[in-house]
């Protein structure tokens, strides 16, 4: 947690991860040869409200990602969305085995 002091006011900024699936879509992205600003232009197609420094944000963990916002990003990579969590598992401690 950092805090910063601007005059009188005091900004107080959480910098974990807001989301675990970023490292995971960027590198789906970099695969399909894809830049962030032609996935946002086709997420944006899609009915998804994201820029480039958006998608930015969400590939460094700095911005929350919706459900709608991971099927369609699956979508456009050609990946299952399981795909774009497999690395998060164990970093969280995580079983992948089916119940």
């Amino acid at each position: 947690m950092r805090i910063f002091f601007r005059g009188i006011f005091t900004t107080i900024l959480n910098v974990q991860r807001k989301n675990i699936i970023g490292s995971c879509v960027c590198k789906a992205r970099k695969k399909a040869k894809i830049t962030q600003i032609d996935l946002a232009a086709r997420l944006q197609v899609l009915g998804i409200k994201i820029d480039q420094a958006g998608l930015s944000k969400l590939e460094n963990g700095n911005r929350p990602v919706t459900d709608i916002e991971i099927a369609a990003i699956a979508k456009i990579l050609k990946v299952p969305v399981s795909q774009l969590f497999e690395e998060n598992n164990d970093k969280l401690n995580i079983a992948t085995t089916e119940v």
